[in-house]
């Protein structure tokens, strides 16, 4: 009889799982409320025992052991979310050239978007290219490339703009939990054409598939359709196309790819939202900064109510660029924080006090998505610089996968 570790016989129980029936695993991992790991958690002790059962073995497998196999499979589920997103974001210079000069910009966004000179912008390629202009070092040798992204990220070209309807601009309400049905809204979902670029899934009034959405105005009775999609011509288009949280960051990254700047993805745990962190250096060696308010400061949307997040973190293809970066998000920059300096202490304390219970929280009710991903990662006792570690190997792990 063979005697199997406590880490390696959860493991191997895990991977069991995994082969046996690879649908229930990602979709409990996609989104794991209180049921989902409840399953998660009887399954694994299943595969357990069937281990025993069929190979004789001697377990000395304990429960904190599938606990901590369950929060590195959570971790990397999230982190290869993320990775997913970069991969497919990597378009060609000349798919993001011509969808930057795909639409003509209205006369009123071109007046907007004077920056002195002769000729106004008509297209968005037009606008990039006066950016980089103002953004050209005195010596004309190279970019500044701080202040290049600091511009786009403040240009109407990368802004969020609320689902509505492509006529009037009613908008849509985007809150969740929901308060009224897709219905009562005017929103169905209605079967692709086919003709769709890239359509994709993502979160919209609660999580969604890839689909299309039909909207019939409340207010002026227009009938238009929405889909998520992270193609840069769908991603560019300035006629009142709804381009979300992340559907902002799939274009930061398609742009920062197309420029070289380094620019890596902010997730917060158990919350709907997303964004992201640059550098001032191609090669990722100055100090990470947030250009937003609301992202720098995130620590403050935990006075809205409506949830708290579990954890912060930072994921790029680069493993070096990966990290558990949650205490910078509840510092101050005057210790070495994120959020600005005018955040005093008390309110500090309070935010992380919101943020360990959430941890805490098995059920997922203290949390803005209803999930239990930071539960997951603290009955398992992973420190910050464990889910750091496991967040670089899963990097590295991808890039090897891929190449």
């Amino acid at each position: 009889m063979k005697t199997l570790s406590g880490s390696a016989a959860a493991a191997s129980a895990f991977a069991a799982l995994y082969l046996k029936d690879r649908a229930f695993v990602e979709t409990r991992l996609g989104h794991v409320t209180e049921a989902a790991l409840h399953s998660l958690d009887s399954s694994l002790r299943q595969e357990l025992n069937n281990l025993i059962d069929n190979d004789g073995s001697s377990l000395s497998s304990t429960e904190e052991d599938c606990h901590v196999i369950l929060a590195r499979a959570c971790i990397r589920r999230v982190a290869y979310r993320c990775l997913d997103k970069y991969a497919r974001l990597q378009s060609s210079r000349t798919v993001v050239e011509d969808a930057l000069q795909f639409y003509t910009l209205s006369n009123e966004l071109q007046e907007q978007l004077e920056y002195g000179g002769n000729t106004l912008p008509a297209t968005w390629y037009e606008s990039l290219n006066k950016l980089k202009e103002i953004s050209t070092m005195e010596d004309k040798s190279s970019l500044d490339l701080g202040k290049l992204w600091r511009l786009i990220l403040e240009h109407p070209m990368t802004s969020y703009v609320p689902v509505q309807c492509q006529s009037c601009g009613h908008v849509v309400p985007d809150q969740y939990p929901t308060t009224q049905s897709d219905a009562e809204v005017g929103l169905r979902e209605i079967d692709p054409t086919g003709e769709e670029l890239e359509l994709r899934s993502g979160w919209f009034r609660g999580p969604r598939g890839a689909v299309v959405f039909q909207l019939t105005c409340q207010r002026c009775q227009s009938v238009t359709n929405w889909y998520r999609s992270g193609h840069p011509k769908i991603l560019l288009n300035p006629n009142r196309w709804g381009r979300l949280c992340g559907d902002q960051e799939d274009l930061r990254l398609t742009l920062a790819d197309y420029l070289n700047i380094p620019v890596r993805l902010i997730i917060p745990l158990d919350w709907d939202h997303v964004w992201s962190e640059f550098n001032e250096s191609s090669d990722g060696t100055s100090p990470w900064q947030v250009q937003d308010d609301s992202a720098r400061n995130f620590c403050c949307r935990l006075d809205e109510g409506i949830g708290s997040w579990t954890r912060v973190w930072a994921i790029h293809p680069n493993s070096g660029w990966c990290e558990d970066v949650t205490r910078d998000y509840l510092t101050c920059q005057q210790e070495g924080g994120r959020a600005d300096n005018h955040i005093d202490n008390v309110s500090m304390e309070k935010y992380a006090k919101i943020v360990e219970d959430a941890q805490k929280d098995m059920k997922g009710s203290h949390t803005q998505a209803k999930t239990v991903n930071g539960y997951i990662l603290y009955r398992a006792n992973l420190t910050d610089d464990n889910i750091s570690k496991e967040l670089q190997r899963a990097a590295s792990d991808y890039g090897r996968q891929r190449g």
